[in-house]
């Protein structure tokens, strides 16, 4: 035993004095633990870069997988453009009266009785969904139109005043709008122009002085704060026990009702149709949405104000757009021209003449047809959405604006 010990310090001895002669680098590389440490070094190096190879191949995966995604979700929403062109055109022919029966609407014009106009239900593809909507774009005011290179202050001009009004805000607005479309730099009792106002911000640009290209560009007016533009302000004298969702009237339609309606024949159609309006009672008041999206546009015809694609359909007008049409209008009366229509929708403006008696208004400004819709378009594959949203103008078969989100 005693022998046993004194080898060990014997053998404790030499390596410390090769440590302190030689160092520790010198005796590792002496010794059989420098392959040991060899080894542990060449793993800890490919367990690093496997681990940077996994996470690098996993981000290409899911970005790989993220834009097939989107790449899907794309072209769903295109086809539902496709889609949606093909609705309105179908409807232009008349073919919605023959699908819906008396919900379908005269080819000659435009209202919500119309195939366009129901609220199409959310359509399960494959692995995805299609949403699509259709807005009339002639049921707003066309801002574009309040001046233009001939007429300083086009009868639209009274129309957005009386609108800003009603909506429980300045009147300033309508001006300040047309000092953005008109065409000189000559600034409105309460507008804003590029030299009295756009140039000296911060961040300074110069006022557009023609036709707007989208409606959010209202975002660049002088006082426009996105809570007006979005309509987050509530108005002082409105109350949502007073307003409703829309006055559109039944526009609703669920897949069932697609089945249901696609097994009777046309009579039998008809009845279930006319059974689903007849259940549905609506009340008549001022929309709960104040953005202003909902009740202006910019696209139309420029040179020539009282074209046809500028005019307000009154057969899709929203309340809160009549009751801008004329000084005269009241709430009274806005609420007996929704009334009308959702009995049997106006065939001519001059059906409303003992409403509207001025009929320069009614042949310069109003139509019962409408031209320029809006197509929103979405495409959801498992949690990627894409939506599409553009201005289509029926009669030129062209797209005026395009934005996909």
């Amino acid at each position: 035993m005693p022998h046993i010990i004194e080898h060990f310090k014997n053998n404790y001895k030499k390596r410390r004095e090769f440590l302190y002669e030689n160092g520790l680098l010198k005796y590792l590389t002496n010794s059989s633990g420098y392959v040991l440490i060899v080894v542990l070094l060449v793993i800890s190096l490919l367990i690093t870069m496997s681990t940077e190879f996994i996470m690098t191949a996993q981000t290409n995966i899911n970005y790989i997988r993220k834009f097939s995604e989107r790449l899907r979700a794309n072209m769903l929403a295109r086809a539902g453009i496709n889609l949606s062109t093909i609705i309105l055109k179908a409807d232009k022919l008349g073919v919605g009266g023959s699908i819906l029966g008396k919900k379908g609407g005269n080819k000659d014009i435009d209202c919500y009785k119309d195939l366009w106009a129901l609220n199409f239900p959310e359509l399960p593809l494959e692995d995805g969904f299609l949403k699509v909507a259709i807005d009339d774009e002639n049921s707003k005011i066309n801002l574009s139109v309040l001046a233009n290179e001939i007429v300083d202050s086009t009868a639209y001009y009274g129309i957005t005043q009386r609108f800003f009004l009603n909506m429980g805000l300045p009147m300033d607005y309508a001006d300040i709008i047309k000092d953005w479309v008109d065409i000189d730099d000559s600034r409105s009792p309460y507008g804003a122009e590029s030299s009295d106002y756009y140039l000296n911000l911060e961040y300074s640009y110069k006022a557009k002085n023609a036709a707007m290209d989208s409606i959010d560009e209202l975002l660049m007016l002088k006082d426009m704060t996105p809570e007006i533009y979005y309509g987050l302000e509530k108005g002082a004298y409105e109350f949502a026990s007073d307003l409703v969702d829309n006055n559109k009237g039944n526009i609703n339609i669920d897949l069932g009702f697609l089945k249901k309606i696609s097994s009777l024949d046309k009579a039998g159609m008809t009845e279930k149709i006319n059974e689903a309006e007849e259940a549905m009672k609506f009340r008549i008041a001022k929309e709960k949405s104040k953005k202003l999206s909902d009740y202006l546009r910019v696209n139309g015809e420029r040179k020539d104000f009282t074209s046809e694609l500028n005019k307000i359909n009154i057969n899709t007008a929203t309340f809160r757009v009549l009751s801008a049409l004329t000084d005269k209008m009241t709430d009274d009366k806005a609420r007996e021209i929704i009334s009308r229509r959702l009995a049997t929708p106006f065939k001519n403006v001059d059906e409303i003449k003992d409403i509207i008696d001025d009929e320069t208004v009614r042949k310069n400004l109003l139509s019962v047809k409408s031209y320029i819709f809006k197509i929103t378009s979405t495409g959801i594959i498992n949690k990627t959405a894409v939506k599409i949203t553009g201005i289509y103008y029926r009669d030129g078969n062209k797209f005026l604006y395009w934005s996909e989100q």
